[in-house]
């Protein structure tokens, strides 16, 4: 074996690695026998030499195997024809998609053991949302999760520290090296996981815009094709859907606040008909990447028959059964819902011109909530549940002097002053409608999926 210092020179001078080599750098890595500094060089070296196809792939199978795997048939014989499937998001703001999808999901047929993480940066995570509702919990052992798959169909869990240990300190690394947006170790990094969860099937959700990850389309079909093609690599079938994250996804950010909102949609009832245009896209979006999940593990035969079997369950309250029986089996309170975190007070900002609404910077929108306590800049920040923004309008929409935009959710009746600058140039409002062809204006936001990759 290479010495660690050759192995890095190895990478420097953009050749591959070979399977003992970077088992070994993971091995070291995770014992504490290589200091950190020298894998802060190996990922530089990966950052801009890239990876080929063959060692991300080795890599990815190290970080799986670094810790336990899941095998839902070996563990229990009600699984034995059981199809596991799951859906992965790259984060955006007001995304409460797996909240709704996974519901659908299950009507549809599946088994949908989700793992999920807490948000960091301007974009949401699941666990910070479902952790609003009181006596919920993520953390769950092995039998719990069984009990939950069996009678329920779905658990929705936080990554336990048993799956995947060499990725987590491998991804606290990359975020301190700025080495976080390696397609590579990106693919590694998330296709590991999933690995482990014990699934059949995954549908991978790339946001894309500029209040995604990747903000170009270029950059989220490579990183689409790399997702799919080292899921299918180890067995695991595999979609990546390209979907638009611009504006926010829905009406509400905000982690109490998104769970309401998921519920006006599993229910199909909404607070006013405004609200109901605004979340028609998100809506559409669930039913779109639940029953893509359903036709990639088999338990639909195409998309048009899926569609129609998540509008069934919806209109017969058969997705919010689900919903609230998985709640209730992982812990939550009887009264959850009327235990929700609130905020005491909804402060309206209206517009201060008139004019189209060409667009609403949903990153700018994101990093304010961070600032507010919506979401956290660093891993041990804490979140406020109760506190976050309601929308009012989307892009394309014609509005006058004075017509209300967003809701502040707050705790105090002044909260809305010392961000009103902020909001001002969160809102782009012009009175020149040709813009919004453009910009391509309330098009935009109307259909969400931009394009499938399936290699």
């Amino acid at each position: 074996m290479l010495p660690v210092a050759e192995i890095i020179r190895k990478k420097r001078e953009a050749q591959p690695l070979n399977s003992e080599e970077l088992a070994f750098l993971v091995k070291g890595f995770s014992d504490g026998s290589i200091p950190d500094y020298q894998i802060s060089a190996w990922l530089m070296a990966s950052f801009l030499c890239g990876m080929d196809r063959e060692e991300t792939f080795v890599l990815t199978t190290l970080m799986r195997n670094s810790g336990k795997t899941l095998d839902w048939r070996q563990l229990s014989q009600n699984f034995k024809s059981a199809r596991f499937a799951d859906k992965h998001s790259t984060g955006g703001v007001g995304d409460k998609v797996s909240l709704i999808l996974a519901p659908l999901a299950v009507c549809l047929g599946l088994k949908v053991p989700m793992m999920s993480g807490r948000g960091l940066g301007h974009t949401g995570g699941t666990v910070d949302k479902l952790e609003s509702i009181p006596g919920f919990s993520m953390r769950l052992d092995e039998k719990q999760m069984i009990r939950c798959l069996d009678e329920v169909g779905v658990c929705m869990m936080s990554q336990s520290s048993e799956l995947c240990p060499a990725d987590k300190k491998l991804y606290s690394l990359r975020d301190v090296t700025a080495t976080v947006e390696s397609i590579p170790l990106i693919t590694a990094s998330i296709v590991s996981k999933k690995w482990a969860e014990g699934i059949d099937a995954i549908v991978y959700d790339v946001k894309c815009g500029s209040a995604a990850f990747m903000a170009h389309l270029d950059q989220a079909e490579n990183l689409s094709r790399s997702l799919v093609r080292i899921s299918q690599k180890a067995g695991i079938k595999a979609l990546a859907c390209v979907t638009r994250m611009e504006e926010p996804l829905g009406s509400y950010v905000g982690n109490s606040m998104e769970v309401e909102e998921s519920i006006w949609i599993l229910k199909d009832e909404y607070p006013s008909p405004l609200h109901r245009e605004i979340i028609a896209p998100l809506r559409q979006l669930c039913i779109d990447l639940s029953s893509e999940m359903a036709v990639l593990a088999g338990t639909r035969a195409d998309m048009s028959t899926a569609r129609v079997d998540c509008e069934a369950a919806i209109s017969s309250g058969e997705a919010y059964r689900v919903f609230e029986k998985m709640l209730k089996t992982q812990g939550a309170h009887d009264n959850w819902f009327e235990s929700l975190p609130r905020a005491k007070h909804q402060l309206v900002y209206e517009s201060p011109e008139a004019g189209h609404v060409l667009e609403i910077l949903s990153r700018d929108l994101g990093i304010l909530g961070v600032k507010l306590g919506v979401g956290r800049e660093k891993s041990e920040d804490s979140v406020d549940p109760a506190i976050g923004f309601e929308m009012l309008v989307r892009p394309g929409m014609r509005v006058e002097r004075g017509t209300p935009l967003l809701k502040f959710h707050a705790h105090t009746p002044d909260a809305l002053d010392s961000i009103r600058d902020a909001l001002e140039k969160i809102f782009i409002i012009e009175d020149h409608p040709e813009k919004l062809r453009i910009l391509g204006g309330a098009s935009k936001t109307t259909n969400l999926l931009m394009e499938r990759v399936h290699v």
